[in-house]
């Protein structure tokens, strides 16, 4: 089974809001998420996250996946989780790792991929999401 990947990345920079992942590296306008011809699923995404603790407290990330081409509905996977006692105290990484989902998907339909931060505002987390589609 060929696997065809899509990657989106951006910043959550606010608490409790879904902040649409777009750029791609140097690109500025990589244009809709479509689901490839051919795809039957989302077997599942990999993400790498950092935290720049901007502020104290604690945090989790998220990345939500919606749109057309999930008839299922929406997708939300809890990918870290951050804290930190002191104000500007360092940063923290989650190494990039997949996520299995597996969900049915709607050929040529779009996905929205968007991150969050919840609990406390830390800052920034940053995201690199890349959606695995069979």
């Amino acid at each position: 089974m060929t696997k065809q990947y899509r990657t989106r990345e951006g910043e959550a920079i606010a608490v409790d809001t879904k902040t649409q992942l777009t750029t791609v590296g140097s690109e500025t306008a990589p244009g809709a998420l479509l689901v490839p011809a051919g795809s039957k699923f989302l077997a599942g995404i990999i993400v790498a996250a950092c935290s720049n603790f901007a502020a104290t407290g604690r945090a989790n990330a998220l990345v939500r996946i919606e749109g057309s081409g999930l008839p299922e509905g929406a997708e939300v996977i809890t990918v870290g989780a951050f804290g930190v006692t002191i104000a500007t105290g360092g940063q923290a990484a989650v190494s990039a790792k997949f996520y299995p989902i597996y969900a049915p998907v709607t050929v040529a339909n779009e996905l929205l991929v968007f991150g969050e931060m919840t609990g406390v505002d830390i800052g920034q987390i940053s995201f690199g999401v890349t959606l695995v589609f069979v």
